[in-house]
Formats: C-alpha cells, structure tokens, sequence
C-alpha cells in the first residue's frame, strides 16, 4: 500500500509532468501572474483611502495563478480536452479519499509557497511605512495576501471534492 507522503510526492511528479507537455514547456509564463500577485499584494497592503479595487485584483491574480498553475491538481488534457483527474484513477486500485488527501496537502503546499513570500513581503513594507510615515501597524488590508490564499484554498478545495464526488 502507498503511504500518503509518497502519493503527494507522486501526484506532485505527475503534475509537473502534465504541466510541461500539456503546455510544450510553456507553463513557466504562468508564473508571471505569480509574481505581479506577490508585488502588488505587497504594495497595496495599505490603502489609505479605502478602496477595495486594488484588493479585488489581488484576489483575481492571485486565483488567476492558481488556477493557471495548479489546475494540474484536478484536471488532466486528452483529446485537446480538459477531463476529470480521478476518472483516471477509477481502474487503478488507489483509494480515492486518501488520493482526495494528497491532492488537498499538495495544494495547501503550493498555495503556501506563493502567500507566505507575499504576506512576509507586506509585513515588512507596512514596518518600514511605519517608520517612514507612522501609520498603523494591524489591520484587515496588512493581511489580504492570507486571506484571499484561505478563500483560494476552500474555493479549490470544493472542485477538487466536486471532481471527486463525480466519480463515485
């Protein structure tokens, strides 16, 4: 039987894999929206007149990103189609709960890999306005990097569980 850490080790292979063939290499230009959404989730961790736009983009690159790279987790090309990854595994004899499991861990990782930089980033930039402007050091915008990555994570995790319900 497969322990849970080699299977999120092997789905995590396995995602890489499908991200390089099914965009002939291409797939490292998905991480631009990455990089925009750490900057600027960084930079507009404080807006003074209160205004949500730039929040909004934040969440909307930030689930642009994750959709465009992580997608890989619940979806897998054939024909020129997107399909369903756990159809594949209807006939291969893994437990679904525990491949749901692993899936759910390997996005909980990458999602983390991409706010952790992103909230570390903010923090530091709202201390050294602090010391620049004196400003506030806590409020709710400091940590939209955290709590659109929170949103992003229950967003994805209920297509992966749909995704997974389809095949029983």
């Amino acid at each position: 039987m497969v322990t849970l850490k080699q299977l999120v080790d092997k789905e995590n292979n396995e995602m890489k894999e499908r991200r390089k063939t099914e965009t002939s290499g291409c797939y490292f230009v998905f991480y631009i929206p990455v990089a925009i959404y750490m900057f600027s989730s960084a930079f507009w961790a404080f807006p003074d007149n209160g205004d949500l736009y730039p929040v909004c983009m934040i969440i909307c690159m930030e689930f642009l990103s994750v959709h465009l790279l992580y997608g890989y987790i619940y979806k897998v090309k054939e024909n020129g189609k997107s399909n369903n990854i756990f159809l594949k595994y209807k006939y291969i004899p893994v437990d679904i709960n525990q491949l749901f499991l692993a899936k759910i861990i390997l996005l909980g990782k990458k999602l983390l890999l991409i706010i952790m930089p992103a909230q570390i980033l903010a923090i530091i930039i709202r201390i050294t306005y602090i010391f620049k402007d004196s400003g506030r050091l806590l409020d709710i915008p400091l940590f939209t990097p955290s709590i659109s990555g929170i949103i992003l994570f229950l967003i994805f995790s209920i297509i992966i569980y749909t995704n997974k319900q389809a095949v029983k």
